[in-house]
């Protein structure tokens, strides 16, 4: 039996285009990009009720069906337990329906958009050179946000309400911006830079201290979401990374704020872009913040201990209350416009399914770490640098949107959910890629930002051969001797 590799992928792959799959997921990188840089505006693309979001998850699927593998996967019990918290938000929804009509659903899609972990994981699976392609994609997309988001949120933050609605919508603004979304995003950017999977130049550098500089005032919970990132990611970093030119630009950017910052002031609801403002943010995270900051932190805390009487101690112990109903008005804390869920996403999913559905919710992500945490620490027994640097940015990642998802209505919505749900399914594959294919990525001498695409992983073919009389076998089997298993070995 004689094993050579085919001269083509016999699943139709040329090197002249791209495939359904790899088209899908620059596809769904461009959508990924308007969530971050144009939040509610962008998401509200599309004809109501179907926008780009649903969109893109019907499209997944067939992709999915076409060139995906869900095999895989499943041999992983995170997906077990996905699967299992996925059944009961079914159970909890259905039954809503007649009620609510397309609330139910809505609601649902806290937990409904996992379907784009087992979409992006699937694809990814299928072709693990994939997982490069995305690396090749974020960094064009690092480049693209922070030269662009600085602006579209000095805009809204200046104008606010006096920007032009969309048609089909009244109630949302051509664009948005929240400051607890964008340092997630930012947090991102910046373990992409220090862990070395992206160029460190100096523009870049100077563009991420700006950004996080101009955002950092607007959000205590994006706050919170980046250091915790950040630290994570710090803690797993590979041995070369390094952040000599980061700091210094950090450090640059303090000095001038504290120069400038009591000169430049913009006004949002009560509050101010000026390093004054950050201060504030700091010591209110700490409870000695300013009466207003207080005040929208009191609400808060206020509904998550109602929310957890009526579950922990109450009557919707098992069930919850169920994805249809507006919890705001249900529990009487309807204290803002269209306010459904209590700026909390675990706190929402306690409340909607109970003590069951938290307990799953708090497993999965228990599970998704710890298996993640076991292949970092595979990756750094084999020296494989670039797969800690990713592992580590995917753990800072995910561990910056709970952050975030803490404080404020970030899962609930496409602009958070896709997001997260995508890096969980990216986490899925980078794992099981890890274990059966690390040559995936390349090889730790060549550059962690470099252009070139990595080699595929060959397609197994093997076939039969009678050799001729007096032949020596396959001259692959003459040049390579059988070595010995080692003891224990079968």
């Amino acid at each position: 039996m004689q094993f050579a590799p085919p001269a083509s992928d016999p699943r139709g792959y040329t090197a002249r285009g791209l495939r359904a799959g790899d088209r899908y997921l620059v596809a769904l990188g461009v959508v990924l990009t308007g969530y971050a840089i144009f939040s509610r505006g962008f998401a509200y693309l599309g004809l109501p009720p179907v926008f780009i979001g649903e969109i893109m998850l019907v499209l997944g699927f067939g992709v999915l069906a076409r060139s995906g593998r869900l095999g895989p996967l499943f041999g992983q019990p995170t997906v077990w337990i996905l699967t299992a918290l996925l059944a009961l938000t079914v159970a909890r929804t259905v039954p809503y329906l007649g009620a609510y009509g397309l609330d139910a659903p809505r609601d649902a899609m806290q937990i409904g958009y996992a379907a784009f972990a087992f979409i992006v994981g699937g694809l990814l699976v299928a072709r693990p050179e994939r997982l490069a392609l995305l690396l090749r994609l974020y960094r064009r997309y690092v480049v693209l946000v922070l030269s662009t988001i600085w602006a579209v949120y000095l805009v809204f933050k200046s104008v606010g309400d006096g920007l032009p609605r969309l048609p089909w919508a009244s109630h949302v603004t051509i664009f948005d911006a929240k400051g607890g979304d964008i340092l997630v995003h930012l947090a991102g950017i910046t373990m992409f830079l220090v862990l070395g999977l992206g160029r460190r130049s100096l523009p870049v550098i100077l563009l991420l201290a700006l950004n996080i500089g101009l955002v950092m005032a607007s959000n205590r919970g994006g706050m919170v979401a980046f250091a915790l990132g950040g630290a994570l990611a710090w803690m797993l970093r590979p041995p070369e990374a390094r952040v000599s030119k980061l700091a210094y630009a950090f450090v640059g950017l303090v000095l001038v704020g504290v120069a400038v910052g009591p000169m430049m002031r913009i006004n949002d609801g009560g509050r101010s872009i000026s390093v004054e403002q950050i201060v504030l943010n700091v010591k209110s995270i700490f409870g000695q913040g300013d009466s207003h900051l207080d005040g929208t932190k009191k609400w808060r805390l206020e509904w998550w201990q109602t929310i957890w009487g009526y579950t922990v101690h109450g009557d919707y112990f098992w069930t919850g209350r169920g994805f249809g109903v507006n919890l705001a008005k249900e529990d009487g804390f309807d204290v803002i416009e269209e306010l459904r869920s209590p700026h909390n996403g675990h706190m929402t999913i306690l409340a909607r399914m109970g003590v069951p559905g938290l307990a799953l919710w708090v497993l999965l992500q228990v599970a998704w770490g710890l298996a993640l945490l076991r292949q970092w620490a595979a990756a750094r027994d084999a020296g494989r640098h670039k797969w800690m640097a990713v592992f580590a940015m995917l753990a800072g990642y995910v561990l910056a949107a709970h952050a975030n998802a803490s404080f404020d209505v970030y899962f609930e919505g496409p602009m958070g959910g896709i997001w997260f749900w995508t890096l969980f399914g990216v986490g899925l594959a980078a794992m099981w890629i890890h274990a059966h294919h690390p040559t995936a990525l390349p090889d730790d001498d060549a550059p962690l930002d470099s252009d070139a695409p990595p080699a595929a992983p060959p397609v197994v073919a093997w076939s039969w051969h009678a050799p001729a009389a007096g032949a020596a076998g396959p001259p692959a089997a003459r040049a390579r001797r059988p070595q010995p298993l080692p003891a224990g070995r079968w």
